[in-house]
């Protein structure tokens, strides 16, 4: 038994010294090995590290532009916002005083020619509608030209996008994204405006900041938070690549997916961020891995000697001991881990505050319209939303009275009593300031009377709050438009809001009659962009629809009718474009480029041509003095004849009349259009005289059904003979009325029946 004891007790040590010393062997002989591998462990996880820097780094760019760009529009919309408030203020006051409108307008340009903002590089600037610089404090120089054929980088005519929104969009005013020049410099940069319309003198007031502005606001941001990390950023916008010595041979393709760089006793590691035109790295120095090695490798080959005297007691001890060492070994990676988790942390934790400052109104200190947007965003799915635009009818003339400071006071406390008043009647309802006098309530299932009911509610409990001001107590008028369309709440709200002042009620709901005028609406800015298009590509042409002398039915010239070629290849419909073109400074193009080619027609086939013009047109010494060069240069005064609709042609007497005897020394004549169908002030008729009065086809096309109209056509038709002026019938569209014109002694026929337009005339 005892032999046998001491056998197994030797074989166990023979056992465990030769595990020693296999083990003993093999740490000496893989020394050098255990320490590569050290150094190769550190180096990958280094470069784990950088990689994972320089993304959080991206992603914290790409976070912070959205963040800084909807700062950015606020701020910029609010300045505009003040500037139309104080050039309106300047007007009623001049208005108030009868200065003329040069000296009101001198007055509003030196007052906002000073703004500055976004550290001087944000300024005001004011366009006509018409396209001239009225005030651009930046480029003093091009004051007083126009910017109407002005293209950007991208080929946009900047100045007509202002227009569209400005006479188009259902509030005058909306945001514009373009190219145009840094202040100071030639050198152009995306530059993003919000633009307001100013109707009493038909500009445009606008401000904007600049790509730029964003991108250094980021840089700086994202450098100060992320310095710890050794991260920096290249500018390729302002230093080439090649001046990098360590990017030497690369392009910014080869960056885009990220590269580790071993360079000068560093590793790099880079990433092109072509949204800004960045190179974003970091990296870590040779001598700092050296440190974390030796640091590491010292450890580890310390607890492995400790472990290996201890090991000869008991094997297990070993394992143990090795565990130990390898742990404590890499309390450094450890730490450093943890550092980064702290570092991640806290980014989360400024994202999340520069989040809620975003989120938040400066002047209430109510939720703003961004959270607004987030918030409808979020629920949209899973909740019955309806919203109420809430305005303060009267708060134009309470920021006049008291001037902004007071008035962003008054904001102030109207906000929080609205706040309480809903929170008071209503927990289910949200309240933010949308921007200006302008707040909304957003409600959350809810059917369409119970909330309703709750706004009016609210609107009551606000009429009789009083606001004081010093010694002045006042009370203001709410009115307030309610959508149930979260896609377009804003605008169907903004839209309601404005119905219900024209209707002077408290409430409006947006509803299908108002959906109809937003469908105009949209529909009137597609048909302006297609005219504009037009323009440019040449697809506006000339029609001519012959006028028949009845005795013979024998074409005695052609009346030249404005069409326009869709991008299609269809014909737009006059009803829908001409409209159109006459709110907007377009028309008199349209007008011009038709008058030409029609000119050029009468040239070119010696053939007689009416052509159409509007009040504007006459009104407008310049039109004139066109239209009569263009006579004289096509030599064929005595082929045209210029028709005047009755409405237009009479509102302004005087201006026809000198028109009237301009033409009549050329040897053109004139024709009253639509006569019959407005005022039918024969009395004018005395004062100008003109050579045909076409009667207009609404009375034409019920000559043969109305016994009065055609008495009516008659007693027309026979004071024009009076006074030697040949009479036209319009719209004749078939034999009956043919028969029946001629009947009645008019002179001329035009109509479906004896031919329609084309673009041709035949030979």
């Amino acid at each position: 038994m005892f032999s046998s004891t001491r056998f197994y007790t030797v074989i166990l040590w023979v056992f465990i010294i030769c595990v020693l010393a296999f083990t003993g062997f093999n740490y000496y002989f893989f020394e050098k090995e255990i320490q590569g591998a050290i150094y190769t462990t550190t180096v990958a996880e280094s470069k784990k590290k950088l990689s994972s820097t320089v993304d959080s780094a991206v992603e914290m760019s790409k976070t912070e532009e959205k963040l800084f760009v909807q700062m950015a529009k606020e701020e910029v919309k609010s300045e505009v916002e003040n500037a139309w408030a104080v050039a309106n203020a300047i007007y009623l006051f001049c208005k108030s005083r009868g200065c003329s409108k040069r000296e009101t307008a001198v007055l509003i340009r030196r007052a906002l020619s000073k703004v500055r903002f976004f550290n001087g590089e944000g300024y005001i600037f004011i366009d006509s509608v018409k396209g001239k610089v009225v005030l651009n404090p930046a480029y003093p120089e091009i004051e007083g030209k126009s910017l109407w054929n002005w293209k950007d980088l991208r080929g946009t005519y900047v100045h007509r996008k202002f227009e569209e929104i400005a006479l188009y969009s259902p509030s005058g005013e909306g945001f514009v994204s373009y190219y145009w020049y840094l202040p100071g410099s030639k050198k152009t940069d995306l530059k993003i405006s919000f633009i307001k319309y100013f109707k009493p003198l038909n500009w445009i007031i606008g401000a904007g900041f600049y790509r730029s502005y964003v991108e250094s606001k980021v840089k700086e941001h994202v450098l100060k938070t992320l310095t710890p990390f050794n991260v920096f950023i290249i500018d390729l916008d302002q230093n080439k690549i090649s001046q990098f010595d360590f990017l030497k041979g690369l392009k910014t393709s080869d960056l885009k997916d990220g590269v580790l760089i071993e360079y000068q006793n560093k590793i790099y590691y880079v990433k092109y961020f072509p949204d800004w035109n960045w190179i974003v790295g970091s990296y870590v120095t040779g001598n700092d891995l050296l440190q974390t090695v030796y640091y590491l490798k010292e450890q580890f080959l310390t607890r492995v000697n400790t472990a290996l005297g201890v090991s000869s007691i008991f094997v297990a001890l070993i394992v143990v001991a090795a565990s130990l060492g390898l742990y404590r070994s890499n309390r450094e990676l450890i730490k450093t881990v943890s550092f980064l988790r702290k570092r991640e942390k806290e980014l989360r934790s400024l994202s999340r505050r520069l989040k809620l400052t975003a989120f938040k109104d400066e002047i209430t200190g109510l939720p703003n319209r961004k959270k607004l947007l987030d918030d409808v965003n979020t629920l949209r799915t899973s909740r019955n939303l309806h919203f109420a635009l809430v305005n303060i009818r009267n708060f134009r003339d309470v920021n006049e009275l008291f001037g902004y400071e007071e008035g962003n006071t008054i904001l102030r406390e109207f906000g929080r009593e609205l706040r309480r008043v809903v929170k008071k009647k209503e927990r289910r309802c949200s309240v933010y300031r949308v921007r200006g006098d302008k707040f909304g309530v957003l409600g959350c299932d809810f059917n369409d009377a119970g909330f309703i009911d709750l706004i009016q509610r609210i609107i009551r409990n606000l009429e009789v709050k009083d606001f004081t001001v010093g010694d002045i107590s006042f009370r203001l008028d709410v009115v307030a438009g309610i959508s149930k369309n979260p896609d377009e709440f804003l605008i169907e709200s903004e839209i309601a809001e404005e119905e219900a002042k024209n209707r002077g009620v408290d409430l409006y709901v947006f509803d299908e009659e108002l959906k109809e005028k937003f469908k105009n609406l949209e529909k009137n800015v597609r048909i302006a962009t297609e005219i504009k298009k037009a323009l440019e590509e040449d697809r506006v042409i000339p029609y001519f629809q012959p006028i028949v002398e009845l005795s013979n039915l024998k074409p005695v010239k052609y009346e030249s009718l404005m069409r326009i070629v869709g991008s299609d290849g269809n014909l737009l419909n006059p009803g829908e474009f001409l409209p159109v073109a006459k709110k907007i400074s377009i028309y008199r193009k349209l007008s011009k480029v038709i008058i030409e080619k029609s000119f050029k027609v009468a040239a070119e086939k010696g053939v007689n041509i009416s052509v159409n013009l509007s009040a504007e047109d006459i009104a407008s010494s310049t039109m004139v003095d066109w239209i009569v060069a263009a006579i004289k240069h096509y030599g064929i005064a005595e082929r045209i004849c210029f028709e005047v609709v009755e409405t237009e042609a009479f509102s302004d007497i005087k201006k026809l009349e000198s028109f009237y005897f301009k033409i009549k020394e050329l040897g053109s004549s004139l024709a009253i259009d639509d006569f019959g169908s407005g005022y039918s002030n024969y009395e004018y008729l005395a004062t100008v005289k003109p050579d045909f009065i076409k009667i207009d086809g609404s009375l034409i096309t019920k000559v043969v059904t109305s016994k009065e109209i055609e008495k009516l056509v008659s007693h027309i038709v026979q004071f024009a003979k009076d006074l030697e002026i040949k009479t036209v019938a319009e719209f004749v569209s078939s034999e009956e009325i043919l028969n029946k014109v001629k009947e009645i002694g008019v002179d001329y026929g035009q109509g479906f029946y004896l031919g329609k337009p084309s673009p041709e005339i035949p030979d």
